[in-house]
C-alpha cells in the first residue's frame, strides 16, 4: 500500500505587523512539503479580504480573493489553523476570513497550531477553534501549542528551540492520521501489480 499525498491548506491566522505566528505557519508547510505532501500557505496579508457581509455561497459574484479561498478549501483534504491567541480568543481577522465559508467546510479534517508569547501557547484561542470548526460540521483534530513562540523561533523563522521538533513531527504525522479518517482516498491504494 502507498499512501498518496494529501492536499494541505495551512491557514495563517492574522495579519498584524511583527505577527510571530508566521514562523510556525511556515515552518508546518515546510515540514508537510518534507513529507511529501502538497501544502500551500494562505497568509491574508497576501490578500484583500473584505468585512463579512455575506457567504460566499450566498451571492453570484463573490469578492475574488474570498473566491480564491473558497476553492482553496473546496480541494484541500484538510487545514490547518495557525493563529495566536489574541483576548482570550483567535484574531478578528481569522474569524472574519473563516465566516465567509461555510458549506465549503464541511466534513474537512481541521488541526491547529496555537501561539501565545507566554506560557500557554494559545489554548483558549485554540477552545474557540474546536467550537467553530464544530460549527462548520467539520472535524477538529490534533492541535499543537506553542509557549513562549519568540523564543522557539528567531527573527528569521527558524526553529530554535529543539524541544519542538519531534513535536512538530508528531503534530504532522498526528494530522496525517486524522485526515484519513474522513478522506478514503487518503488510506492508501494498492501498488501497481499488487
Amino acid at each position: 500500500m502507498t499512501a498518496p499525498s494529501l492536499q494541505i491548506l495551512v491557514v495563517q491566522g492574522t495579519i498584524r505587523e511583527g505577527r510571530s505566528s508566521i514562523h510556525p505557519a511556515r515552518y508546518v508547510t515546510d515540514r508537510f512539503r518534507e513529507n511529501g505532501h502538497n501544502t500551500e500557505l494562505f497568509d491574508m496579508k497576501d490578500y484583500e479580504i473584505p468585512l463579512f457581509r455575506n457567504r460566499r455561497d450566498a451571492v453570484s459574484n463573490p469578492h475574488p480573493d474570498i473566491d480564491a479561498f473558497g476553492r482553496k478549501v473546496e480541494a484541500a483534504d484538510a487545514l490547518v489553523i495557525v493563529a495566536p491567541e489574541y483576548n482570550h480568543s483567535i484574531p478578528g481577522t481569522l474569524k472574519n476570513l473563516l465566516d465567509h465559508l461555510y458549506p465549503e467546510y464541511e466534513d474537512t479534517a481541521f488541526s491547529y497550531v496555537t501561539v501565545s508569547a507566554g506560557g500557554f501557547g494559545g489554548v483558549r484561542a485554540l477552545s474557540h477553534l474546536h467550537d467553530i470548526t464544530l460549527e462548520f460540521d467539520a472535524h477538529p483534530g490534533p492541535d499543537l501549542p506553542v509557549s513562549n513562540v519568540r523564543d522557539a523561533f528567531d527573527e528569521d523563522g527558524s526553529l530554535i528551540d529543539e524541544t519542538y521538533e519531534d513535536r512538530f513531527e508528531e503534530f504532522i504525522q498526528a494530522v496525517v492520521d486524522h485526515v484519513e479518517q474522513f478522506v478514503p482516498s487518503a488510506v492508501g491504494t494498492p501498488e501497481a501489480g499488487g
